[in-house]
Protein backbone atom coordinates (compact mmCIF):
# COMPACT_ATOMS: atom_id res chain seq x y z
CA UNK A 1 0.00 0.00 0.00
CA UNK A 2 1.22 3.15 -0.99
CA UNK A 3 1.93 5.90 1.60
CA UNK A 4 2.85 9.05 -0.36
CA UNK A 5 -0.22 10.75 -1.98
CA UNK A 6 -0.88 13.90 -3.95
CA UNK A 7 -3.65 14.53 -2.49
CA UNK A 8 -6.08 13.10 0.60
CA UNK A 9 -9.38 14.07 1.20
CA UNK A 10 -10.57 13.31 4.82
CA UNK A 11 -14.36 11.69 4.74
CA UNK A 12 -16.19 10.36 2.44
CA UNK A 13 -19.75 12.01 2.66
CA UNK A 14 -21.43 14.39 -0.42
CA UNK A 15 -18.83 17.47 -0.24
CA UNK A 16 -15.46 14.24 -0.46
CA UNK A 17 -16.91 12.41 -3.13
CA UNK A 18 -17.20 15.78 -4.64
CA UNK A 19 -13.84 17.05 -3.46
CA UNK A 20 -12.02 14.04 -4.74
CA UNK A 21 -14.13 13.38 -8.27
CA UNK A 22 -13.38 16.92 -9.44
CA UNK A 23 -9.80 16.96 -8.38
CA UNK A 24 -9.59 13.32 -10.24
CA UNK A 25 -11.34 14.68 -13.53
CA UNK A 26 -8.43 17.93 -13.34
CA UNK A 27 -5.56 15.47 -12.19
CA UNK A 28 -6.11 12.11 -13.73
CA UNK A 29 -2.44 11.15 -12.99
CA UNK A 30 -1.91 12.14 -9.50
CA UNK A 31 -1.92 9.51 -6.69
CA UNK A 32 -5.70 10.51 -4.60
CA UNK A 33 -6.94 8.84 -1.63
CA UNK A 34 -9.92 9.38 0.15
CA UNK A 35 -10.10 8.20 4.07
CA UNK A 36 -13.19 7.28 6.23
CA UNK A 37 -13.76 6.14 9.72
CA UNK A 38 -16.88 4.69 8.65
CA UNK A 39 -17.53 1.58 7.25
CA UNK A 40 -19.14 2.85 4.26
CA UNK A 41 -19.36 6.31 2.34
CA UNK A 42 -22.14 8.91 2.35
CA UNK A 43 -21.47 10.40 5.39
CA UNK A 44 -24.86 11.51 6.94
CA UNK A 45 -25.95 8.46 4.78
CA UNK A 46 -23.44 6.23 5.76
CA UNK A 47 -25.28 2.58 5.92
CA UNK A 48 -24.55 2.58 9.35
CA UNK A 49 -26.54 5.69 10.36
CA UNK A 50 -29.89 3.85 7.77
CA UNK A 51 -32.93 2.98 9.93
CA UNK A 52 -36.52 1.75 8.21
CA UNK A 53 -38.97 4.35 7.15
CA UNK A 54 -36.06 7.43 7.13
CA UNK A 55 -36.17 9.75 4.13
CA UNK A 56 -34.66 13.11 2.94
CA UNK A 57 -36.32 16.13 3.45
CA UNK A 58 -36.14 17.01 0.17
CA UNK A 59 -38.10 15.43 -2.86
CA UNK A 60 -36.64 14.27 -5.61
CA UNK A 61 -34.56 16.20 -8.16
CA UNK A 62 -32.84 18.91 -5.70
CA UNK A 63 -30.41 16.32 -3.80
CA UNK A 64 -28.25 14.96 -6.48
CA UNK A 65 -25.10 15.72 -7.85
CA UNK A 66 -25.38 17.98 -10.68
CA UNK A 67 -23.65 16.00 -13.20
CA UNK A 68 -25.21 12.88 -11.76
CA UNK A 69 -29.15 13.15 -11.75
CA UNK A 70 -31.15 10.32 -9.88
CA UNK A 71 -32.50 8.23 -12.65
CA UNK A 72 -36.08 7.03 -11.18
CA UNK A 73 -35.67 3.79 -12.54
CA UNK A 74 -32.63 3.22 -10.91
CA UNK A 75 -33.08 4.38 -7.78
CA UNK A 76 -36.75 3.58 -6.86
CA UNK A 77 -37.92 6.91 -6.18
CA UNK A 78 -40.37 9.25 -8.66
CA UNK A 79 -40.61 13.16 -8.90
CA UNK A 80 -42.53 14.34 -6.21
CA UNK A 81 -41.56 11.81 -3.67
CA UNK A 82 -39.10 11.98 -0.50
CA UNK A 83 -35.59 10.08 -1.29
CA UNK A 84 -35.31 6.33 1.09
CA UNK A 85 -32.20 6.50 3.03
CA UNK A 86 -30.95 3.60 1.66
CA UNK A 87 -30.84 4.98 -2.31
CA UNK A 88 -28.82 8.21 -0.69
CA UNK A 89 -25.64 5.64 0.59
CA UNK A 90 -23.06 4.54 -2.09
CA UNK A 91 -20.72 1.22 -0.88
CA UNK A 92 -17.75 1.55 0.11
CA UNK A 93 -15.10 0.26 2.48
CA UNK A 94 -12.59 2.26 4.52
CA UNK A 95 -12.41 1.80 8.37
CA UNK A 96 -9.71 4.43 8.49
CA UNK A 97 -9.82 7.14 10.87
CA UNK A 98 -6.85 10.12 10.82
CA UNK A 99 -5.64 10.97 14.43
CA UNK A 100 -3.75 13.29 13.76
CA UNK A 101 -2.12 15.89 11.38
CA UNK A 102 1.64 17.43 11.41
CA UNK A 103 3.33 19.65 8.38
CA UNK A 104 6.35 17.38 6.61
CA UNK A 105 8.90 18.67 4.47
CA UNK A 106 8.49 20.70 1.55
CA UNK A 107 5.14 21.91 2.46
CA UNK A 108 3.42 18.57 2.50
CA UNK A 109 1.52 16.52 5.57
CA UNK A 110 2.12 13.69 7.83
CA UNK A 111 -1.72 11.81 8.70
CA UNK A 112 -1.13 9.47 11.13
CA UNK A 113 -4.21 7.44 10.99
CA UNK A 114 -5.58 3.93 12.56
CA UNK A 115 -6.78 1.39 10.31
CA UNK A 116 -7.50 -2.58 10.21
CA UNK A 117 -4.57 -3.18 7.26
CA UNK A 118 -1.80 -0.89 8.89
CA UNK A 119 -1.50 2.01 11.06
CA UNK A 120 1.77 3.44 9.24
CA UNK A 121 1.81 7.33 8.53
CA UNK A 122 1.05 8.32 5.24
CA UNK A 123 2.02 12.23 3.59
CA UNK A 124 0.21 13.97 1.01
CA UNK A 125 1.34 16.99 -0.47
CA UNK A 126 -2.24 18.48 -0.79
CA UNK A 127 -5.90 17.59 1.95
CA UNK A 128 -9.02 18.19 2.19
CA UNK A 129 -10.76 17.40 5.53
CA UNK A 130 -14.28 17.26 4.41
CA UNK A 131 -15.59 15.30 8.04
CA UNK A 132 -18.15 17.79 7.52
CA UNK A 133 -20.64 19.16 10.85
CA UNK A 134 -22.31 16.08 11.78
CA UNK A 135 -19.70 13.56 12.79
CA UNK A 136 -19.34 14.32 16.26
CA UNK A 137 -22.65 14.11 17.93
CA UNK A 138 -23.29 16.97 21.21
CA UNK A 139 -24.23 13.74 23.19
CA UNK A 140 -25.05 15.04 27.18
CA UNK A 141 -24.35 12.68 30.14
CA UNK A 142 -27.16 13.44 32.40
CA UNK A 143 -26.98 12.90 36.43
CA UNK A 144 -27.51 9.11 36.79
CA UNK A 145 -27.11 7.95 33.66
CA UNK A 146 -25.32 5.37 34.67
CA UNK A 147 -28.19 3.79 36.91
CA UNK A 148 -30.59 3.55 34.13
CA UNK A 149 -30.87 0.38 32.94
CA UNK A 150 -32.06 1.06 29.06
CA UNK A 151 -30.20 1.65 26.17
CA UNK A 152 -29.41 5.13 26.04
CA UNK A 153 -27.73 6.49 22.35
CA UNK A 154 -27.73 9.48 20.33
CA UNK A 155 -30.05 9.18 17.13
CA UNK A 156 -26.96 9.15 15.31
CA UNK A 157 -27.05 5.40 16.51
CA UNK A 158 -30.67 5.03 15.45
CA UNK A 159 -29.94 2.24 13.45
CA UNK A 160 -27.58 0.30 15.87
CA UNK A 161 -30.77 0.37 18.46
CA UNK A 162 -33.54 0.14 15.78
CA UNK A 163 -34.89 -3.36 17.13
CA UNK A 164 -36.22 -0.88 20.15
CA UNK A 165 -38.98 0.04 17.91
CA UNK A 166 -40.67 -3.29 18.31
CA UNK A 167 -39.72 -3.94 21.90
CA UNK A 168 -39.80 -0.87 23.53
CA UNK A 169 -43.25 0.38 25.56
CA UNK A 170 -41.97 3.46 26.49
CA UNK A 171 -39.71 6.00 25.32
CA UNK A 172 -38.06 9.28 25.53
CA UNK A 173 -36.42 11.54 22.89
CA UNK A 174 -34.66 14.28 24.06
CA UNK A 175 -34.08 17.58 20.81
CA UNK A 176 -36.39 20.32 19.40
CA UNK A 177 -35.40 19.70 16.29
CA UNK A 178 -36.22 17.28 13.04
CA UNK A 179 -33.84 14.69 13.83
CA UNK A 180 -36.18 14.54 16.97
CA UNK A 181 -39.44 14.58 15.33
CA UNK A 182 -37.92 11.46 13.04
CA UNK A 183 -36.99 9.66 16.05
CA UNK A 184 -40.50 10.35 17.80
CA UNK A 185 -42.04 9.74 15.07
CA UNK A 186 -40.96 6.10 14.20
CA UNK A 187 -42.07 4.96 17.98
CA UNK A 188 -45.05 6.66 18.02
CA UNK A 189 -46.13 5.29 14.90
CA UNK A 190 -44.96 2.11 15.55
CA UNK A 191 -47.45 1.90 19.02
CA UNK A 192 -45.09 2.88 21.16
CA UNK A 193 -45.47 5.56 24.10
CA UNK A 194 -43.22 8.73 23.10
CA UNK A 195 -42.21 11.42 25.47
CA UNK A 196 -40.77 14.20 23.63
CA UNK A 197 -38.96 16.88 25.68
CA UNK A 198 -37.80 20.10 24.60
CA UNK A 199 -35.58 22.05 26.86
CA UNK A 200 -36.99 26.06 27.84
CA UNK A 201 -32.89 27.42 27.67
CA UNK A 202 -32.27 26.27 24.00
CA UNK A 203 -33.49 26.91 20.68
CA UNK A 204 -37.06 25.66 20.72
CA UNK A 205 -39.21 23.43 18.11
CA UNK A 206 -37.91 23.52 14.87
CA UNK A 207 -39.87 25.37 11.84
CA UNK A 208 -41.36 22.53 9.67
CA UNK A 209 -43.34 22.94 6.82
CA UNK A 210 -45.32 20.57 4.38
CA UNK A 211 -43.11 20.19 1.61
CA UNK A 212 -45.82 22.23 -0.62
CA UNK A 213 -47.22 25.57 0.62
CA UNK A 214 -48.98 28.62 -1.09
CA UNK A 215 -50.12 27.84 -4.47
CA UNK A 216 -48.35 24.78 -4.81
CA UNK A 217 -45.18 25.81 -4.69
CA UNK A 218 -41.98 23.74 -3.19
CA UNK A 219 -40.45 25.20 -0.13
CA UNK A 220 -37.34 24.03 -0.78
CA UNK A 221 -37.28 25.55 -4.44
CA UNK A 222 -38.20 29.04 -2.45
CA UNK A 223 -34.90 29.13 -0.88
CA UNK A 224 -33.28 28.89 -4.33
CA UNK A 225 -35.28 31.44 -5.98
CA UNK A 226 -32.90 34.76 -6.75
CA UNK A 227 -35.32 37.23 -6.07
CA UNK A 228 -36.49 35.83 -2.64
CA UNK A 229 -33.18 35.15 -1.58
CA UNK A 230 -32.19 39.34 -1.37
CA UNK A 231 -35.05 39.47 1.62
CA UNK A 232 -31.52 37.88 3.61
CA UNK A 233 -29.08 40.38 4.33
CA UNK A 234 -26.28 39.17 3.26
CA UNK A 235 -22.64 40.37 3.21
CA UNK A 236 -22.11 38.75 -0.31
CA UNK A 237 -25.28 38.78 -1.96
CA UNK A 238 -24.84 41.18 -4.33
CA UNK A 239 -22.58 39.33 -6.41
CA UNK A 240 -25.21 38.58 -8.88
CA UNK A 241 -25.87 42.02 -9.86
CA UNK A 242 -28.60 42.64 -7.21
CA UNK A 243 -26.93 44.72 -4.48
CA UNK A 244 -28.42 48.12 -5.27
CA UNK A 245 -32.30 46.40 -4.27
CA UNK A 246 -30.75 44.43 -1.74
CA UNK A 247 -29.23 48.08 -0.23
CA UNK A 248 -32.52 49.72 -0.22
CA UNK A 249 -34.56 46.40 1.20
CA UNK A 250 -31.74 46.39 4.37
CA UNK A 251 -30.89 49.96 4.51
CA UNK A 252 -34.28 51.95 4.23
CA UNK A 253 -36.79 51.69 6.87
CA UNK A 254 -39.58 51.46 4.20
CA UNK A 255 -37.21 48.34 2.91
CA UNK A 256 -36.53 46.74 6.23
CA UNK A 257 -40.67 47.28 6.63
CA UNK A 258 -40.94 44.73 3.68
CA UNK A 259 -38.66 42.28 4.61
CA UNK A 260 -40.02 41.74 8.23
CA UNK A 261 -43.97 41.45 6.18
CA UNK A 262 -41.74 39.10 4.08
CA UNK A 263 -40.79 36.99 6.89
CA UNK A 264 -44.04 37.25 9.00
CA UNK A 265 -46.46 36.62 6.13
CA UNK A 266 -43.93 33.12 5.79
CA UNK A 267 -43.91 32.50 9.06
CA UNK A 268 -47.62 32.96 9.63
CA UNK A 269 -48.34 30.53 7.01
CA UNK A 270 -46.55 27.78 8.64
CA UNK A 271 -48.19 28.46 11.64
CA UNK A 272 -51.92 28.57 10.25
CA UNK A 273 -50.34 25.33 8.17
CA UNK A 274 -49.29 23.38 11.26
CA UNK A 275 -52.32 24.44 13.20
CA UNK A 276 -50.43 25.18 16.15
CA UNK A 277 -53.58 27.37 17.77
CA UNK A 278 -56.23 24.40 17.07
CA UNK A 279 -54.55 22.06 20.05
CA UNK A 280 -52.86 22.61 23.18
CA UNK A 281 -50.32 20.16 22.72
CA UNK A 282 -49.50 20.82 19.14
CA UNK A 283 -49.43 24.62 20.11
CA UNK A 284 -46.14 23.22 22.37
CA UNK A 285 -44.24 22.66 18.80
CA UNK A 286 -45.17 26.48 17.52
CA UNK A 287 -41.28 27.91 16.83
CA UNK A 288 -40.64 30.41 19.34
CA UNK A 289 -38.99 33.18 17.04
CA UNK A 290 -39.19 34.34 13.40
CA UNK A 291 -38.23 31.89 10.86
CA UNK A 292 -35.81 35.28 10.03
CA UNK A 293 -33.52 34.29 12.66
CA UNK A 294 -33.60 29.92 12.14
CA UNK A 295 -30.76 28.70 10.53
CA UNK A 296 -30.80 25.25 8.22
CA UNK A 297 -32.34 23.20 11.32
CA UNK A 298 -35.68 24.28 9.76
CA UNK A 299 -37.20 20.91 7.96
CA UNK A 300 -39.84 19.91 5.76
CA UNK A 301 -42.43 16.86 7.04
CA UNK A 302 -41.63 13.77 5.17
CA UNK A 303 -44.09 11.41 6.72
CA UNK A 304 -46.56 9.05 5.86
CA UNK A 305 -49.05 10.15 8.33
CA UNK A 306 -49.48 13.64 10.39
CA UNK A 307 -46.81 14.09 13.20
CA UNK A 308 -49.13 16.50 14.74
CA UNK A 309 -52.13 13.80 14.80
CA UNK A 310 -49.78 11.59 17.18
CA UNK A 311 -49.66 14.11 19.51
CA UNK A 312 -53.49 14.76 19.78
CA UNK A 313 -54.09 11.84 20.33
CA UNK A 314 -51.15 11.39 22.99
CA UNK A 315 -49.31 8.84 21.25
CA UNK A 316 -46.54 11.64 21.79
CA UNK A 317 -46.27 13.70 24.72
CA UNK A 318 -44.70 17.17 24.35
CA UNK A 319 -42.25 18.36 27.40
CA UNK A 320 -41.02 21.63 27.49
CA UNK A 321 -38.30 21.11 30.21
CA UNK A 322 -34.80 20.28 31.13
CA UNK A 323 -33.58 16.75 31.94
CA UNK A 324 -32.59 16.64 35.90
CA UNK A 325 -31.61 13.40 36.25
CA UNK A 326 -32.24 9.74 35.73
CA UNK A 327 -32.87 6.67 37.68
CA UNK A 328 -33.26 3.01 36.41
CA UNK A 329 -35.79 3.04 34.88
CA UNK A 330 -37.23 6.87 34.22
CA UNK A 331 -36.58 10.54 33.56
CA UNK A 332 -36.72 13.05 35.78
CA UNK A 333 -37.62 16.86 34.73
CA UNK A 334 -37.06 20.26 36.02
CA UNK A 335 -41.29 20.51 36.65
CA UNK A 336 -41.13 17.43 38.78
CA UNK A 337 -42.55 15.36 35.93
CA UNK A 338 -41.10 11.19 36.49
CA UNK A 339 -41.65 10.03 32.91
CA UNK A 340 -41.42 5.63 32.41
CA UNK A 341 -37.95 4.73 30.02
CA UNK A 342 -37.65 1.73 28.44
CA UNK A 343 -34.88 3.98 25.97
CA UNK A 344 -33.43 7.38 25.54
CA UNK A 345 -32.33 9.09 22.56
CA UNK A 346 -30.81 12.18 22.39
CA UNK A 347 -31.18 13.98 19.42
CA UNK A 348 -29.51 16.79 20.71
CA UNK A 349 -27.44 17.93 17.63
CA UNK A 350 -23.63 17.82 16.65
CA UNK A 351 -20.75 19.48 18.07
CA UNK A 352 -19.31 21.77 14.86
CA UNK A 353 -16.61 22.82 16.24
CA UNK A 354 -13.61 22.59 14.33
CA UNK A 355 -11.65 18.84 14.34
CA UNK A 356 -8.53 18.68 16.37
CA UNK A 357 -6.53 16.91 14.23
CA UNK A 358 -4.36 20.07 14.69
CA UNK A 359 -2.20 19.70 17.44
CA UNK A 360 1.82 20.36 16.72
CA UNK A 361 3.74 23.10 18.12
CA UNK A 362 2.67 26.48 16.27
CA UNK A 363 -0.57 24.91 14.96
CA UNK A 364 -3.09 27.42 13.85
CA UNK A 365 -5.90 26.93 11.43
CA UNK A 366 -7.30 30.28 12.99
CA UNK A 367 -6.59 34.50 12.23
CA UNK A 368 -2.68 35.08 12.31
CA UNK A 369 -3.52 37.67 14.67
CA UNK A 370 -3.00 37.84 18.28
CA UNK A 371 -5.93 38.53 21.03
CA UNK A 372 -5.73 41.88 20.73
CA UNK A 373 -5.78 42.70 17.75
CA UNK A 374 -8.04 40.06 16.69
CA UNK A 375 -10.48 42.12 19.23
CA UNK A 376 -10.19 45.14 17.46
CA UNK A 377 -10.83 43.89 13.86
CA UNK A 378 -13.89 41.39 14.93
CA UNK A 379 -15.14 44.89 16.85
CA UNK A 380 -14.68 46.61 13.60
CA UNK A 381 -16.46 43.92 11.32
CA UNK A 382 -19.48 43.71 14.01
CA UNK A 383 -20.34 47.57 13.16
CA UNK A 384 -19.73 47.06 9.57
CA UNK A 385 -22.51 44.37 9.56
CA UNK A 386 -24.95 46.50 12.06
CA UNK A 387 -24.21 49.48 10.11
CA UNK A 388 -25.32 47.52 6.48
CA UNK A 389 -27.63 45.08 7.76
CA UNK A 390 -29.70 47.61 11.11
CA UNK A 391 -32.07 44.93 11.32
CA UNK A 392 -29.63 42.10 12.67
CA UNK A 393 -28.96 44.92 15.74
CA UNK A 394 -32.62 43.76 17.49
CA UNK A 395 -31.55 40.25 18.07
CA UNK A 396 -34.09 37.59 19.62
CA UNK A 397 -34.51 36.51 22.97
CA UNK A 398 -33.96 32.13 23.06
CA UNK A 399 -35.67 29.85 25.38
CA UNK A 400 -36.02 31.29 29.21
CA UNK A 401 -35.16 34.89 27.69
CA UNK A 402 -31.67 34.06 27.31
CA UNK A 403 -30.21 36.49 25.11
CA UNK A 404 -28.14 34.42 22.26
CA UNK A 405 -24.22 33.90 22.73
CA UNK A 406 -22.40 36.16 20.41
CA UNK A 407 -19.06 35.77 22.47
CA UNK A 408 -17.14 32.81 21.08
CA UNK A 409 -14.89 32.26 17.88
CA UNK A 410 -16.67 30.42 14.82
CA UNK A 411 -14.39 28.82 12.65
CA UNK A 412 -12.14 31.15 10.44
CA UNK A 413 -11.85 30.23 7.24
CA UNK A 414 -11.46 31.75 3.61
CA UNK A 415 -14.55 31.11 1.86
CA UNK A 416 -15.74 29.05 4.33
CA UNK A 417 -12.65 26.59 3.43
CA UNK A 418 -9.17 27.80 3.73
CA UNK A 419 -7.85 28.89 6.91
CA UNK A 420 -5.82 32.01 6.56
CA UNK A 421 -2.73 31.46 7.46
CA UNK A 422 -2.82 28.74 4.24
CA UNK A 423 -3.99 30.59 1.56
CA UNK A 424 -0.41 31.15 0.26
CA UNK A 425 0.47 27.96 0.85
CA UNK A 426 -2.57 26.31 -1.19
CA UNK A 427 -1.91 22.55 0.59
CA UNK A 428 -5.08 22.93 2.86
CA UNK A 429 -8.72 22.95 2.54
CA UNK A 430 -11.84 22.12 4.42
CA UNK A 431 -14.80 20.80 2.19
CA UNK A 432 -18.24 20.88 3.92
CA UNK A 433 -17.33 23.19 6.96
CA UNK A 434 -20.70 24.90 6.85
CA UNK A 435 -24.58 23.58 6.47
CA UNK A 436 -26.56 24.65 3.35
CA UNK A 437 -30.20 23.54 2.09
CA UNK A 438 -28.69 22.71 -1.15
CA UNK A 439 -26.12 20.24 -0.37
CA UNK A 440 -24.97 18.88 -3.66
CA UNK A 441 -24.65 22.43 -5.27
CA UNK A 442 -22.56 23.57 -2.67
CA UNK A 443 -20.75 20.09 -2.55
CA UNK A 444 -20.00 21.10 -6.73
CA UNK A 445 -18.82 24.34 -6.23
CA UNK A 446 -17.09 23.72 -3.55
CA UNK A 447 -15.08 21.12 -5.33
CA UNK A 448 -13.72 22.78 -8.28
CA UNK A 449 -13.10 26.21 -6.04
CA UNK A 450 -10.89 23.64 -3.98
CA UNK A 451 -9.18 22.45 -7.50
CA UNK A 452 -8.15 25.52 -8.66
CA UNK A 453 -6.84 27.30 -5.52
CA UNK A 454 -4.71 24.19 -5.09
CA UNK A 455 -3.33 24.65 -8.34
CA UNK A 456 -3.22 29.14 -8.34
CA UNK A 457 -5.49 29.03 -10.55
CA UNK A 458 -8.63 31.38 -9.38
CA UNK A 459 -9.58 34.58 -11.35
CA UNK A 460 -9.75 36.13 -7.83
CA UNK A 461 -8.47 35.14 -4.59
CA UNK A 462 -7.72 37.90 -1.63
CA UNK A 463 -3.99 39.00 -2.22
CA UNK A 464 -3.10 40.46 0.90
CA UNK A 465 -3.26 39.29 4.61
CA UNK A 466 -5.33 42.30 5.81
CA UNK A 467 -7.50 41.85 2.76
CA UNK A 468 -8.36 37.59 3.92
CA UNK A 469 -8.55 38.43 7.20
CA UNK A 470 -11.20 41.32 6.53
CA UNK A 471 -13.19 39.06 4.53
CA UNK A 472 -13.14 35.95 7.34
CA UNK A 473 -14.19 38.44 9.56
CA UNK A 474 -17.02 39.95 7.98
CA UNK A 475 -18.19 36.53 6.71
CA UNK A 476 -17.80 35.06 9.89
CA UNK A 477 -19.48 37.52 12.25
CA UNK A 478 -22.09 38.16 9.68
CA UNK A 479 -23.11 34.57 10.67
CA UNK A 480 -23.47 35.27 14.26
CA UNK A 481 -25.35 37.93 13.87
CA UNK A 482 -27.79 36.73 11.15
CA UNK A 483 -28.56 33.04 12.50
CA UNK A 484 -28.83 32.95 16.47
CA UNK A 485 -31.16 30.20 16.23
CA UNK A 486 -29.20 28.22 14.39
CA UNK A 487 -25.88 27.26 14.17
CA UNK A 488 -24.28 31.05 13.01
CA UNK A 489 -22.12 31.56 16.52
CA UNK A 490 -19.99 28.08 15.60
CA UNK A 491 -20.23 27.09 11.68
CA UNK A 492 -21.51 28.94 8.25
CA UNK A 493 -24.95 28.76 8.44
CA UNK A 494 -26.62 29.42 5.16
CA UNK A 495 -30.42 28.14 4.44
CA UNK A 496 -30.92 31.53 2.49
CA UNK A 497 -27.78 32.64 1.18
CA UNK A 498 -26.55 29.21 -0.70
CA UNK A 499 -27.29 30.75 -3.71
CA UNK A 500 -25.31 33.91 -2.95
CA UNK A 501 -22.09 31.70 -1.51
CA UNK A 502 -22.62 29.60 -4.98
CA UNK A 503 -22.69 33.06 -6.59
CA UNK A 504 -19.09 34.07 -4.99
CA UNK A 505 -17.30 30.87 -5.54
CA UNK A 506 -18.26 30.70 -9.48
CA UNK A 507 -17.20 34.31 -9.60
CA UNK A 508 -13.83 33.65 -8.17
CA UNK A 509 -13.55 31.14 -10.60
CA UNK A 510 -14.75 33.18 -13.62
CA UNK A 511 -17.72 31.32 -14.41
CA UNK A 512 -20.99 32.59 -15.29
CA UNK A 513 -23.02 33.63 -11.96
CA UNK A 514 -26.12 33.93 -14.11
CA UNK A 515 -26.97 31.00 -15.53
CA UNK A 516 -30.52 31.83 -16.59
CA UNK A 517 -32.00 32.20 -20.42
CA UNK A 518 -32.97 35.49 -19.64
CA UNK A 519 -33.46 38.39 -16.53
CA UNK A 520 -37.18 37.23 -15.95
CA UNK A 521 -36.02 33.59 -14.97
CA UNK A 522 -33.03 34.87 -13.68
CA UNK A 523 -35.18 36.71 -10.72
CA UNK A 524 -37.87 34.46 -10.35
CA UNK A 525 -37.33 30.74 -11.66
CA UNK A 526 -35.09 28.29 -9.35
CA UNK A 527 -31.81 27.29 -8.81
CA UNK A 528 -31.52 23.37 -8.78
CA UNK A 529 -28.68 20.78 -9.94
CA UNK A 530 -29.36 21.14 -13.55
CA UNK A 531 -27.94 24.76 -13.67
CA UNK A 532 -24.92 23.53 -12.69
CA UNK A 533 -24.20 20.60 -15.35
CA UNK A 534 -20.87 20.23 -16.33
CA UNK A 535 -19.44 22.94 -14.37
CA UNK A 536 -15.83 21.19 -14.63
CA UNK A 537 -15.96 21.32 -18.45
CA UNK A 538 -16.84 24.88 -18.48
CA UNK A 539 -14.16 26.00 -16.23
CA UNK A 540 -11.86 23.83 -18.08
CA UNK A 541 -12.81 25.25 -21.05
CA UNK A 542 -11.49 28.84 -19.84
CA UNK A 543 -8.76 27.20 -18.15
CA UNK A 544 -6.76 24.63 -20.04
CA UNK A 545 -5.49 21.64 -18.02
CA UNK A 546 -1.89 21.59 -19.56
CA UNK A 547 -0.72 17.93 -20.87
CA UNK A 548 1.55 15.91 -18.36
Amino acid sequence: MSTDYDLVVVGAGWFGLAAAKVYLELHPIENILVLESSGTCGGTWAENRIYPGLKSNNLHGTYEYPDFPMDPEVYRVRPGEHIPGDVLHRRSRFHTRVDSVEPAPNDTWKLQISSPDSNEPITTGKLILATGLTSTPNFPQFPGVEKFQGPYFHAKDFARYSETVKTADNVVVIGGAKSAYDVAYTYADSGVQVDLIIRPDGHGPVWISNPYVDFGLRLEKLLLVRFLTCFSPCPFGDTAGLGAFRNWLHGTRIGRWLVDKFWVTLGNGVIAANGYASHPEIKKLQPWNSPFWTGTNLSIYNYPHNFNDLVKQGKTRVHIANVDHLTEHEVHLSTGDILKADVVVCATGWDKKPPSYFDYPGANIGLPQSTEEQTCLIAAADNEILTRFPRLRDQPQLGSAVAPDTSGDPHRLYRFIVPPNFVQTRNLAFAGALSAICTAIVANSQALWISAFFDGKLDRLASTDEEITREVLLHTQWGKWRYPCGYGAIAPDMPFDALPYVDLLHKDLGLRVKRKANWFWELFEWYGPEDFGGLVDEWVGKHPVKEA
